[in-house]
């Protein structure tokens, strides 16, 4: 297996940091990795999409739906990744993170038809 996926593996729980390139000591955190987009789950045609991060909101109060926003994992947003210290520092573009979403949930049920008649002839 290549490392490239053990790393994006690893990034799931991870705390969000926004600051400026360099500057890390002045970091605010917004969120936690809560999964990884794969280029080829959004483009079939190869090298055109880039992974994503799915970055979890804080809820605030009263809020029952969890926001999320997608975050381009490119070298120019994601600029910093420190595993040991579960934390990945972005540089976003303005208004990226104003860009949230709620997953929902789909449920499939299978088997639940109706019994199909016997025919005896």
């Amino acid at each position: 297996m290549c490392p490239y996926y053990l790393l994006l593996k690893d990034l799931v729980g991870v705390g969000v940091f926004v600051s400026e390139k360099g500057n890390e000591d002045d970091s605010i955190h917004v969120g936690v990795v809560s999964g990884i987009v794969l280029a080829e789950d959004i483009c079939a045609i190869s090298g055109l999409g880039n992974d994503m991060l799915e970055l979890s909101l804080p809820r605030e109060s009263g809020q029952k739906e969890q926001e999320l926003v997608l975050i381009p994992f490119v070298p120019e947003i994601v600029y910093h990744v420190e595993l040991k210290q579960k934390r990945v520092y972005i540089d976003p573009p303005a208004g990226l993170l104003d860009l949230t979403f709620v997953k929902e949930e789909k449920v499939r049920i299978k088997g639940f038809l109706p019994p199909g008649k016997v025919n005896n002839s």
